[in-house]
C-alpha cells in the first residue's frame, strides 16, 4: 500500500499513515497564529486581485469596446466594472483548477489553462446575457450571437488572464531545467547564518523539507507544520541558495535531505518525503535526479 498523508487545516489534527507500519500518527496542529496568518495573505490577496479586476472593466467601459461606446459614459461603465468582476469570479477557480489539472496529469500548463478558460466563458456567456436582459430570462433572437458573444468574452477573459499573469507574476512558466544548487549541505535549521527565506518562516518552524507553489504563493512544509508564505516559487528558490535541493516539478522543491523514498506510477514518478508527503517528478525533474544520483 503507498504512503497516504493527509493535511487539513480545518481540521485540529494533522495525521500521517505509514504503508510500512499501518499506524497513524498525529502530529503538531498549526498555530491560529499561522491559521490567522494564511488567511490574512488570502485576504490581501483576493482584495488586490478584485482591485485589479475592477480597474480594469473601469478602463474597458471608457472605451467601450464591441459597440458599447454608443452606450452613455456612467452606465457604461457600471456594466464593464460588473462583467469584469462577475467573470473573475467565474474565472479565477476554475484557473486555479487548471494548475491542480496540470500537476496531477502532467498536461502541459498553457493547454491546462487554455481548456480552463474555454470552459469559464460558457457560463459568463449565459451571465453576460442575462444581465444584458435586465436581469430577466431571455434568448438572443439569432443564434450566431451567442457564438459571438462566447467569443468576445473568451478574448476579454483570455486577455485578463494574461494581464494578471504579467502583474502578478510569471510563476506558470515551466523551470524544472535549472541546474540545481551544488553545496552539499543538509537543509539546516533556521539560524541568523542562515539563507534569507528562513527569515520567512515562523519561530521553531524546524527542517524544511520542500516548496510548494501555490499560485503566487509557497507553501512550506516542515516535519510537522506547513505555512503559506506570500512569495513566487522562483524567489523563495532563489533566497533558498546554499540549501543542497532541486526543483523537480514546474510547482516544487525539494531538499534532498528531506527524501524518504520513491514511488512509480507508470511514467509518473513520486518522491517520498520524511513527514510521507508525496511530490511530483516532471521528466526533466526525473532526469536531473539520476543525473545527480538522487533516486539511490
Amino acid at each position: 500500500m503507498t504512503p497516504v498523508h493527509w493535511r487539513s487545516s480545518g481540521s485540529s489534527l494533522n495525521a500521517q499513515k505509514s504503508s510500512q507500519t499501518g499506524r497513524i500518527a498525529l502530529t503538531e496542529p498549526l498555530t491560529l497564529r499561522e491559521r490567522a496568518g494564511d488567511f490574512v495573505n488570502l485576504g490581501k490577496r483576493l482584495a488586490v486581485e478584485l482591485f485589479v479586476a475592477a480597474a480594469v472593466g473601469a478602463v474597458l467601459g471608457l472605451f467601450g469596446p464591441f459597440g458599447t461606446y454608443a452606450s452613455d459614459l456612467a452606465p457604461r461603465m457600471v456594466n464593464w466594472v460588473a462583467f469584469i468582476v462577475v467573470g473573475y469570479l467565474i474565472f479565477r477557480p476554475l484557473i486555479i483548477v487548471s494548475g491542480w489539472l496540470s500537476e496531477q496529469t502532467g498536461m502541459a500548463r498553457w493547454m491546462a489553462r487554455g481548456f480552463a478558460l474555454a470552459l469559464a466563458s460558457v457560463p459568463m456567456t449565459f451571465m453576460v446575457i442575462w444581465m444584458m436582459n435586465g436581469f430577466r430570462l431571455g434568448w438572443p433572437r439569432v443564434q450566431s450571437e451567442v457564438v459571438v458573444l462566447y467569443g468576445q468574452v473568451l478574448l476579454i477573459g483570455t486577455l485578463v488572464n494574461w494581464l494578471f499573469h504579467v502583474v502578478f507574476g510569471k510563476d506558470a512558466i515551466p523551470t524544472e531545467a535549472r541546474t540545481p544548487p551544488s553545496p552539499e549541505t543538509p537543509a539546516p535549521v533556521p539560524a541568523k547564518s542562515d539563507p534569507p527565506f528562513f527569515e520567512r518562516l515562523p519561530a521553531g518552524f524546524g527542517p524544511l523539507l520542500a516548496l510548494a507553489g501555490e499560485d503566487h504563493y509557497v507553501r512550506a512544509y516542515g516535519v510537522e507544520r506547513n505555512t503559506l508564505i506570500l512569495i513566487r516559487l522562483r524567489d523563495a528558490i532563489a533566497e533558498l541558495e546554499g540549501v543542497e535541493g532541486m526543483q523537480v516539478h514546474r510547482s516544487w522543491w525539494v531538499a534532498r535531505s528531506a527524501i524518504q523514498g520513491k514511488q512509480r506510477d507508470g511514467r509518473n514518478l513520486r518522491l517520498v518525503l520524511k513527514d510521507a508527503t508525496n511530490v511530483p517528478v516532471s521528466r526533466e525533474g526525473a532526469k536531473l535526479l539520476a543525473a545527480q544520483g538522487w533516486l539511490g
